[in-house]
């Protein structure tokens, strides 16, 4: 084969310019459209609106878009209303240059958006688009001011249901001192890249407002398409080209299930007075994690040829994940077992993470609930990480790690791929000195280009990104504890894991319909899946004592069927359920297997109610005690020997108690035996009571291998 060398320097269009010749066609959902008038004008404090108003030299275009632009379709308010309402708004407010800027280079594209640049004059949606990619509905939670930010997306989307990411660069200012003209550098904090913040943090009494000097505009090009066209990450481009992972990743929504579910989506839903929202739309999404050109040609790949060689050195496809199947070596790259398409499909997640969902600091050991109410902060005493599963035929796991790392002599918090961690089962610390693998290291920007596409996120990465035996054998072989939400693609591509934003429908909560989530291949009309996202923050000894607080809680008489997570390698393991139990709870037959259709019983069914406080005779329970290691050790095996497991001390519930401290708070072990890697089986959970209100609680399940629970060294306790 000749050498093809595919480092072409495809400049493109970049950023926001082009980005805004397809306009968002995503419609707000019911609860965005209420406006609470009984609290216009109610505070003696300037409102948002007023700030506006006032200050007409920055803000007269803004001001005439917010009183043309509709909060949704089927409101009769305007936008003008919402913002002179009490209520909690971040607002990234383009001065008046900005909008003349942003209208003038509209109506220069080769297809203009707008015939004129007079604001009063300009398309409906042209309007809509600049309003909602500005205005952040933070709902409970406080509005976000500039101390609230770091690199990466803001948890919360906008109107337009994008996401608004943080970046930050340095700007040269110039002054004179005795005569002398001396230089200096200040911090400039951008949004979505190219939007610098020119006055942060003007609070008014509904939010706060950060005038900024470019209109946002996010990026309309598929993932594929917005990798292709940046200038430095071309050659990964080529090769979603090549292996055709570009028109995997084509999908943007699921057209079919609005359609379908037209009169429910975005609806109010309660049952047995629980009260929540079913989602608007099914959105997909994906993240690639990749090499930009200059990462590649380090390691010395400069075309295809090279590539090719560096993969036969360096990875290791022929593992037990193939099942038979060889690597192909040859120009087939769209077969699944090519070498190409391996290598590309262990960069590409099929769900749209930020930055700041790769890993979701909660109640990981050090910091509890309670104190993440109206933040994103974290205690950032440990580590957490997450297990996600990649694209391709072979079902292969990427772990990726938030941890601390020093930088300039500040402490940042950063994300790694397949980072083997060691800790001091004491403290819980990491033991640098006994680190095999430190990782691949995330940037969670690319610099001068937006890494934000509409469906999906590219992040660049330090390192060649393979599977190798170290993956498996190595990152991998320990326990593997998944909270349920990672196991749903739509619950990140659609922003719902973790989201509260939800005080104007009912309690917060979400519903489901019975084919909204892929994974969940089979569920019965009278199981209502209901997600609970801890609106309040609570957490305590006997109240959401959950991982990541957050958790399912599935009501009616219950029948599903959800598909398991993929194990590294072939090998005996454990499969355990996380139980939060009470007197409310249901009751469940389980059944485990390969063929979805036909699923044998595994146990006697799992009773959630005798697993609770009250009833510690049958799970062996007995409180630690702080000066008997050995004792401790004893009732963990004699737990284990009725089945259960105390609940992880990585999880916080409060200030003083873990997931080890409550006897509610435990873990069941619901099968022993071999799973084989590549291999896809599911768990069917039914329930064996008559009542439709049982609580079935599903948060989180580990699989783990034999040489972690009978290893040589006792399983630890986090």
């Amino acid at each position: 084969m000749n050498k093809t060398n595919i480092f072409t320097k495809n400049k493109g269009v970049i950023g926001g310019l082009m980005s805004a010749a397809i306009l968002s066609v995503f419609s707000l959902s019911s609860c965005k459209e209420t406006i609470d008038e009984s609290d216009l004008y109610t505070f003696t404090g300037e409102m948002m609106i007023d700030h506006f108003e006032n200050n007409p030299k920055e803000f007269s275009s803004y001001l005439t878009l917010l009183n043309r632009v509709k909060p949704s379709q089927r409101s009769k308010s305007t936008m003008r209303d919402l913002l002179s309402a009490r209520g909690n708004y971040t607002c990234f407010a383009p001065t008046n240059e900005a909008i003349q800027q942003y209208l003038d280079s509209v109506m220069n594209l080769p297809e203009p958006l707008v015939s004129t640049t007079d604001v009063n004059l300009i398309p409906d949606s042209v309007a809509q688009e600049i309003v909602f990619n500005s205005i952040i509905q933070n709902g409970n939670d406080l509005a976000f001011k500039s101390t609230d930010f770091e690199e990466g997306a803001l948890k919360t989307t906008n109107m337009n249901d994008r996401y608004v990411s943080i970046s930050y660069g340095k700007k040269t200012e110039k002054a004179v001192s005795n005569n002398d003209t001396i230089s200096y550098y200040t911090t400039v904090t951008y949004v979505n890249t190219y939007s610098a913040i020119v006055e942060p943090d003007i609070e008014v009494a509904n939010g706060y407002i950060h005038a900024i000097d470019h209109v946002l505009a996010p990026s309309n090009a598929t993932i594929a398409g917005l990798i292709l066209t940046t200038p430095n990450t071309t050659f990964f481009g080529e090769l979603l080209k090549l292996t055709g992972y570009d028109a995997q990743m084509a999908k943007i929504k699921d057209v079919a299930w609005e359609v379908k579910h037209d009169d429910i989506r975005g609806q109010d839903f309660t049952h047995a007075s629980w009260k929540g929202k079913y989602p608007e739309f099914r959105k997909f999404g994906f993240t690639v994690f990749l090499e930009t050109n200059d990462v590649f040609e380090a390691a010395g790949i400069t075309d295809l040829a090279s590539l090719k060689e560096y993969v036969k050195e360096h990875a290791n496809f022929d593992d037990d994940t193939s099942r038979g199947n060889m690597t192909s070596w040859g120009e087939d790259y769209e077969n699944p077992y090519n070498w190409l398409n391996q290598f590309v499909a262990y960069h590409i997640l099929p769900e749209s993470l930020t930055y700041n969902t790769m890993v979701t600091f909660a109640n990981e050991y050090g910091t509890y609930a309670g104190q993440m109410k109206n933040r994103t902060a974290s205690n950032f005493y440990v580590n957490v990480w997450e297990y996600w599963e990649t694209m391709g035929i072979q079902r292969r796991l990427m772990k990726v790690t938030g941890y601390q790392k020093l930088v300039g002599g500040s402490r940042i918090i950063s994300r790694a791929i397949n980072r083997a961690s060691k800790y001091n089962n004491k403290t819980y610390k990491e033991d640098l000195g006994k680190m095999e693998i430190l990782g691949i290291d995330i940037a969670a920007t690319n610099g001068d280009y937006t890494n934000n596409a509409l469906n999906g996120w590219y992040y660049p990465i330090d390192q060649i990104l393979l599977w190798n035996s170290d993956v498996p054998n190595k990152v991998l072989n320990e326990r593997l504890r998944f909270d349920i939400t990672s196991l749903f693609p739509e619950f990140l591509n659609n922003n719902i894991k973790q989201n509260r934003a939800a005080e104007k429908c009912g309690s917060g909560y979400w519903y489901f319909t019975p084919d909204y989530i892929d994974n969940v291949v089979a569920m019965s009309d009278e199981t209502k899946f209901i997600y609970l996202p801890n609106q309040g923050y609570s957490g305590g000894i006997n109240s959401w004592m959950n991982y990541q607080i957050d958790e399912f809680n599935i009501q009616g008489i219950f029948d599903f069927t959800m598909k398991l997570p993929p194990v590294p390698y072939t090998g005996t393991y454990e499969i355990r359920y996380g139980i939060n139990a009470n007197n409310n709870r249901g009751m469940a037959q389980v059944y485990f297997g390969k063929n979805k259709n036909n699923l044998p019983a595994i146990g006697i069914p799992l009773d959630l109610r005798t697993a609770s406080g009250t009833n510690t005779d049958a799970t062996g329970w007995v409180k630690d005690d702080v000066r008997d290691d050995e004792a401790n050790a004893e009732n963990d095996k004699s737990m284990r020997n009725l089945g259960f497991m105390k609940g992880p001390k990585y999880i916080q519930l409060d200030a003083s108690n873990t997931g080890r401290s409550a006897d509610q708070c435990l873990r069941k072990i619901i099968y022993t035996g071999v799973l084989e890697a590549g291999e896809t089986y599911y768990v069917r959970f039914k329930s064996v009571l008559a009542g439709t209100t049982y609580e079935f609680f599903f948060d989180y399940l580990e699989l783990v291998p034999k040489s972690v629970y009978a290893g040589d060294e006792a399983e630890d306790i986090w």
